[in-house]
């Protein structure tokens, strides 16, 4: 009898040194407060969009895209392009096709990163230049000399 009263106690021993650590680690790691989340300090990266503008102001764009309508601010910083070539926000104008992109900052608020106006001008002058050249006829071959 004396002998597995002898092992039931270093089995119960051998259970609690195993157990203690984990025990201890757990009440140590429950204690401690999560730490707060910091501010992000990298640039929010832009998301592209496209569609068609529905309003626009000195301030801010409204454009319909397949998703529903996003409601962007302008900014000073805001690159603005119509029809390839840099330009100021007044020439962008309601109904106009617009591709670009825009960030979102901690509150949730959309700014235009850029804007990107589609008046089909430019593809249009393309066109005919390229047109202008296949007309034009091309010169005779000169005949090689003997």
């Amino acid at each position: 009898m004396k002998p597995s009263l002898l092992k039931s106690a270093l089995v119960a021993v051998v259970g609690l040194a195993l157990c203690a650590p984990l025990a201890l680690n757990a009440q140590t790691t429950a204690a401690a407060p999560a730490p707060a989340a910091a501010p992000s300090t990298k640039a929010a990266k832009p998301t592209a969009y496209k569609g068609v503008v529905k309003s626009i102001d000195a301030s801010s764009l409204v454009v319909t895209t397949s998703k529903g309508d996003l409601t962007l601010a302008i900014a000073a910083t805001t690159k603005v392009k119509n029809d390839d070539k840099t330009a100021e926000i007044s020439v962008i104008t309601v109904g106009e096709k617009v591709t670009g992109s825009y960030t979102k900052d901690d509150t949730g608020a959309l700014t235009a990163y850029s804007v990107h106006g589609h008046t089909g001008t430019g593809k249009a002058k393309k066109a005919k230049k390229a047109a202008a050249a296949a007309a034009t006829p091309a010169a005779p071959a000169t005949p090689a000399t003997p």
